[in-house]
């Protein structure tokens, strides 16, 4: 009797079963095609596994996740998904983020990735996923789903073409909408909202997904800037050339020297971080950073970005009452920012970066909107230092 339970697979020529144990793989979403790729990332015996998901377990999902059971209904889907894959597997590693890519995510999670998978259901976050992913330097697989077809596509270099490359104008306005898992309007349906998806074509495109995965892995060729894309109503699959848009706005290239810090986002203030970029420029002479144009005004003394708009304080100038808020600038609806009182519309204290004579300046970073593992800028002058927090 074998004991090696990966013992057939590894009677492929070209597998690398220690290839793919010593693998780290993000796993963007975790619904119906995350739950299909988790598996099969399970039973391949993949080393680490992290799941990020911001959603919960419901009643509808049940049809088509077959990690999850009726009485896990309520709960985190990567709770249950990582308690699954688990079970499944005991030689994988799985971590779970209950969050949002968009908030909760830092580039440094990316970073330390062999590679990420996007099971995502709205353009919006393919986009954040895939810049997150080019500024790490890691691959992106995107797969996404509808109810009888789907596609993967592969971002592997900073040479080819990003998920950005790829968005139109209409795209992008329509790009937070949970339409299709594919993200994109599909002209063939009269829906038009989110469409139906179904268990069956979301293992067919995880299979699809992993086995790109797979071969990546092991070092097996890829076809990379390629789509793979399968119509099941028709019964076709082919493969489609992804190209770059010159005018991409999304970096294509991915960060340099980045100086790993272990302090966690909830410990570290802006000064600590000017106080260490200080010494980072002192040691290095004349600060041989990456090269980057300053932000305006960077030329005066140290300047931190916080990569994100943060409102701090609604007030209303009419009656002069104000709310602390402490939120991402994108997150407070157009309504909040009408005053309750007397129906002003109300000024917002919003900030994207710190200086030196900043009065956040102490403030743990974490109450500003930064998440754990982010890769903050700290310009001084025209030298940019790039600072990776802990988790």
């Amino acid at each position: 009797m074998e004991t090696d339970r990966y013992a057939r697979q590894k009677l492929i020529e070209w597998w690398d079963q220690e290839r793919l144990r010593s693998a780290s793989i993000l796993v963007a979403g975790a619904g119906a095609l995350g739950n299909e790729v988790l598996k099969n990332l399970a039973l391949l015996g993949v080393g680490q596994v992290l799941v990020v998901d911001f959603d919960r377990i419901e009643p509808s999902n049940l049809s088509r996740t077959g990690l999850f059971r009726e009485s896990d209904i309520g709960r985190p889907k990567v709770e249950v998904a990582g308690e699954a894959v688990t079970a499944l597997n005991p030689d994988v590693t799985v971590e779970t983020l209950y969050g949002d890519v968009f908030y909760d995510v830092g580039l440094g999670y990316y970073r330390h990735k062999t590679l990420v998978i996007g099971c995502l259901d709205n353009l919006a976050a393919r986009s954040q996923v895939g810049r997150s992913c080019g500024l790490a330097g890691v691959p992106y697989l995107d797969g996404g789903i509808w109810s009888l077809g789907g596609e993967v596509r592969w971002f592997s270099t900073s040479e080819g073409p990003c998920f950005d490359c790829m968005l139109s104008a209409e795209d992008r306005e329509h790009a937070s909408e949970r339409r299709s898992c594919t993200g994109f309007r599909l002209v063939d349906e009269q829906e038009t909202q989110h469409v139906s998806t179904l268990v069956t074509t979301a293992a067919i495109i995880a299979g699809m997904l992993v086995q790109e995965a797979v071969k990546y892995l092991c070092g097996y060729p890829i076809t990379a800037g390629k789509a793979i894309v399968y119509n099941g109503q028709v019964l076709t699959l082919h493969r489609a050339e992804l190209t770059r848009n010159p005018r991409c706005s999304s970096s294509h290239s991915p960060y340099q020297k980045v100086i790993e810090l272990a302090a966690p986002v909830t410990q570290m203030t802006a000064r600590q971080l000017f106080s260490l970029a200080r010494a980072a420029l002192k040691s290095d002479g004349q600060g041989t950073m990456e090269a980057a144009s300053a932000p305006p005004g960077g030329d005066q003394g140290l300047s931190l970005q916080l990569g994100r708009d943060f409102l701090l304080e609604l007030r209303c100038l009419r009656c002069g009452r104000a709310q602390e808020v402490n939120q991402h600038w994108d997150k407070v609806l157009e309504q909040e920012r009408i005053c309750p009182f007397c129906g002003a519309a109300r000024h917002a204290e919003v900030i994207r970066a710190l200086d030196e004579q900043s009065l956040y300046i102490d403030r743990p970073l974490s109450t500003l909107g930064v998440p754990p593992g982010e890769v903050l800028a700290v310009y001084a002058g025209n030298d940019l230092l790039l600072f990776e927090l802990g988790v």
